[in-house]
């Protein structure tokens, strides 16, 4: 049995990858509670969710100091949002770790599925 522990900490131990400078930011985050974002990229690209809006960015490359800086357009708008579908938005952040910032938000690894706009 310990012996499955010792085995499944170094499978996933080697598939952590650490992030480093001109790389592109892969993966899902999603925000640990309060307001739920979710941030979603791969090497085609990026979609920033919040429950009311959905952005869509190109692939977010990092900088030497893994900051990431994009411009896109919003893709969904729904409720009392100040946005529309097709206006411009730029997503600003940076990877901490296993975390990614976005604005004021903190991304862990992971996504919330869809959430609900109640507005």
């Amino acid at each position: 049995m310990r012996i499955r522990y010792v085995v499944l900490i170094g499978i996933v131990l080697a598939c952590t990858q650490t992030l480093a400078p001109r790389d592109v930011l892969v993966g899902s985050w999603a925000s640990g509670g309060g307001w739920p974002v979710q941030l979603a990229a791969n090497s085609n690209g990026a979609d920033f969710s919040t429950p009311c809006t959905t952005a869509h960015f190109p692939a977010l490359r990092l900088d030497d100091s893994l900051h990431f800086r994009a411009r896109g357009v919003v893709t969904a708008a729904g409720g009392l949002v100040t946005v529309h579908v097709g206006d411009s938005t730029t997503i600003t952040g940076r990877v901490d770790g296993v975390r990614v910032i976005v604005g004021a938000f903190t991304l862990v690894p992971g996504s919330f599925g869809h959430p609900v706009c109640n507005a």
